[in-house]
């Protein structure tokens, strides 16, 4: 059996980044995190384990707590998290990805000249809601062309024009057909930007090519991983045998049967040992 690998897997820049020092103030008094500070199961237990305090908003802190820290996850959060924070004299650790913040400023800059937002991501996902809480002029979420279009026949955008962004994890594909159409579909000025970041368009590109060619495919991450998510939907469409699993003990061998070439890629969110893991167990099963 062959089993490959992808070049462009485990944790990215940003999410190395956000989990490092997250496990430097583990442990310590009186630190939080607010919301997941990556989308892994995993690490997010393990950092529970090692004493950061996971909080989902601010009111879980206990009244009259003084001196405490707030980690801001890789995705972002709304502007009114750190302003409510720095308002009861909590420290904010802000490790919003750059990437996540580059997005917040294009979508700060145009709605302040005026312009409607249009982002191409997942509802509910906390990064398309930091993203959506800086809009103050109009703000239309969309995952496909599909919605687009909905949203575009129903619309009269404003005169100052329509910025169009992504969230740095959606599919590339997706992005590419949106901004197609309202390039010739809109009447205002059209100001897109192509913010998914060049590790998760890398992960696609890479992972899509090598799935026309396996016989399987695993992606390993979390369930509730945007990044992972859109890998194994790609991974899918190419290969029907395509699984997705958090961990190892989830792994279906039955689909690995008479496989000879099999493809094991990680998300941006998953850790490096987490893909390994399951590269040893198909090594000794098959």
């Amino acid at each position: 059996m062959n089993i490959i690998i992808p070049k462009h897997s485990g944790f990215c820049y940003g999410v190395k980044r956000s989990v490092a020092v997250a496990y430097t103030l583990a442990g310590q008094e009186n630190v939080y995190m607010y919301g997941q500070i990556v989308h892994n199961p995993s690490v997010v237990r393990d950092l529970q384990n090692s004493g950061l305090t996971l909080i989902q908003d601010l009111s879980e802190i206990p009244t009259g707590t003084k001196n405490a820290k707030i980690l801001i996850r890789a995705h972002g959060v709304p502007p009114a998290v750190p302003e409510a924070a720095a308002a009861r004299g909590f420290e904010i650790i802000d490790m919003t990805c750059p990437h996540v913040k580059k997005i917040h400023t294009l979508v700060t800059e145009a709605s302040g000249r005026g312009l409607d937002v249009m982002v191409c991501g997942t509802p509910g996902h906390p990064e398309t809601e930091g993203t959506l809480g800086r809009v103050e002029t109009r703000a239309f979420l969309v995952q496909d062309l599909a919605e687009a279009r909905r949203v575009a026949a129903s619309t009269e955008f404003s005169p100052q024009g329509l910025c169009l962004v992504a969230q740095t994890t959606h599919k590339k594909q997706a992005y590419d057909e949106i901004r197609a159409f309202l390039a010739g579909q809109v009447d205002v000025p059209f100001a897109p930007h192509m913010t998914i970041c060049e590790a998760t368009a890398s992960r696609q590109e890479e992972l899509r090519a090598l799935a026309k060619a396996a016989d399987a495919c695993i992606i390993v991450g979390g369930a509730n991983s945007s990044n992972v998510t859109k890998l194994y939907e790609i991974a899918r469409a190419c290969c029907p045998r395509t699984q997705h699993i958090e961990s190892v003990a989830q792994l279906d061998v039955s689909l690995l049967e008479k496989a000879e070439t099999v493809v094991i890629a990680g998300g941006a969110s998953t850790p490096e040992a987490s893909v390994r893991e399951v590269a040893r167990k198909v090594s000794s099963v098959i």
